[in-house]
C-alpha cells in the first residue's frame, strides 16, 4: 500500500507525542539532511519558533526539522527538549565542538489548555523518541490530540463549545516521473471545514440545525478566539532558490483557503511550512519545454505549488475523517464529535 504521508520522502521521519488525558501533544518532523525550507503565515495570531531567518533577504534557509505543538505559547518550550535530543544524536551543524540543530516550529491553542494543566516540554523529546519512517498516523494523535474546528460561535448562551473534532491529516499527490508532493496538517480552525462541493464536513454545530455558518454570525461569541491550522508540505522536487520555496509556501496556503471558511482571520495562527529533499531536478516530461519558457520561467514552481495546494486541502479533510469523538466538559452536550459521529 502506497505511503501517502511525509515519510514517503527520502530521509524524513515523523514522531508523535500523544496525551489523550491531557488533550494535547506534539508532532515532530526530522530530516536526515539539510533540507531547504520556507514558510508563510497568513493568520493574524501566529506562534512560531525560529522562522524569521526563513524570510527573503536572510542568509540561511535550510533546516533539520519542524515541530508542531499544542499548549498555545507554552508549546514553544518543546523546542528546547527537541534540540537537546537532536544534539545528543548529532543532528545539526558542527561549529568546533558545538552542534547547532536548525529547528523550526509552530503551536496550536488546543483543548488541553482548558484543562488547567501546563504543557510539558518533555512532549517534544517524546516525539523525537517516537520518530519513525513508517506512514504517519492521522486523527487524535500528536499535536492534533486536542484540536477542533468550527468554534466561531458558542451555544447555550455562549457557555458551550460547539466545535467538532479534527486532528492530524495527511495527503499525497503524484506528479509523475517519480515526483510527488505530500502534506501533513494539524487542524485547529476557527472556521468550518468545507468540502469541494460546498457542504460542511466538520464545523460549528447548532441547537436547531446541523451547522452554523460564519456568514450568519455578526460577532464572535466564543470564550476563546485562538485557533490555528499548521501544515507541513514536503516534495522531492528541487526548486533551487529560496524565492521559489517561498512561492511554493504561498501557493500551498490556498489549500487552507479552499478547505476552511473563514480562514486566516485575525484570531487564527494559520501557517504553512514547506521543504524539499531535492532529489528530482525536474518533474516535467518532454512536453514541458513548451511551457517552461522565458515567458513562463517558473512554470515548474507553479505546477508544484498548485499540486501542494490540493494536497493541503486533502490533508485537512483527512484530519477530520480520521478524528475520533472525545468527551469534553465545556462542549455542547459534553462531547466534541467527529464527523463520522454526527
Amino acid at each position: 500500500m502506497q505511503n501517502k504521508t511525509l515519510t514517503a520522502l527520502k530521509g524524513v521521519k515523523v514522531g508523535h507525542s500523544t496525551h489523550l488525558d491531557k488533550l494535547t501533544g506534539c508532532t515532530l518532523v526530522v530530516f536526515d539532511g539539510w533540507y531547504p525550507t520556507a514558510y508563510k503565515s497568513y493568520g493574524g495570531s501566529p506562534g512560531t519558533f525560529n522562522t524569521e531567518i526563513l524570510n527573503n533577504g536572510m542568509s540561511f534557509y535550510r533546516s533539520n526539522g519542524i515541530f508542531v505543538a499544542g499548549g498555545s505559547l507554552t508549546g514553544l518550550m518543546s523546542a528546547s527538549d527537541i534540540m537537546q535530543a537532536m544534539i545528543e544524536n548529532k543532528i545539526g551543524s558542527t561549529d568546533g565542538k558545538i552542534i547547532n540543530p536548525s529547528l523550526r516550529g509552530a503551536i496550536v491553542f488546543d483543548l488541553g489548555v482548558y484543562l488547567g494543566q501546563n504543557y510539558d516540554p518533555k512532549f517534544g523529546r517524546e516525539a523525537f523518541e517516537n520518530l519513525s519512517s513508517d506512514p504517519v498516523a492521522s486523527g487524535n494523535v500528536g499535536a492534533g490530540t486536542g484540536t477542533a474546528v468550527g468554534k466561531f460561535q458558542y451555544v447555550e448562551n455562549g457557555t458551550k463549545n460547539a466545535g467538532m473534532k479534527a486532528g492530524v491529516g495527511s495527503a499525497r499527490i503524484d506528479l509523475g516521473n517519480g515526483a510527488f508532493v505530500s502534506a501533513m496538517s494539524v487542524v485547529n480552525a476557527l472556521g468550518n471545514v468545507v468540502k469541494e462541493d460546498g457542504t460542511i464536513l466538520a464545523g460549528n454545530r447548532d441547537e436547531n440545525k446541523k451547522f452554523k455558518v460564519f456568514e450568519d454570525t455578526t460577532e464572535f461569541v466564543t470564550n476563546s478566539k485562538m485557533n490555528t491550522t499548521i501544515t507541513i508540505v514536503g516534495t522531492n522536487v528541487d526548486l533551487k532558490t529560496r524565492e521559489n520555496y517561498e512561492r511554493l509556501a504561498h501557493m500551498a496556503t490556498h489549500g487552507q483557503v479552499r478547505a476552511i471558511n473563514p480562514v486566516h482571520t485575525s484570531v487564527d495562527g494559520d501557517t504553512v511550512f514547506v521543504f524539499s529533499t531535492e532529489e528530482i531536478k525536474s518533474p516535467l516530461n518532454s512536453f514541458g519545454k513548451y511551457f517552461e519558457t522565458p515567458d513562463w520561467p517558473l512554470f515548474t514552481v507553479d505546477v508544484v505549488g498548485n499540486t501542494a495546494a490540493k494536497a493541503v486541502q486533502e490533508s485537512i479533510y483527512d484530519a477530520c475523517y480520521k478524528a475520533e469523538t472525545i468527551q469534553f466538559e465545556g462542549a455542547y452536550k459534553g462531547i466534541v464529535p467527529s464527523t463520522k459521529d454526527i
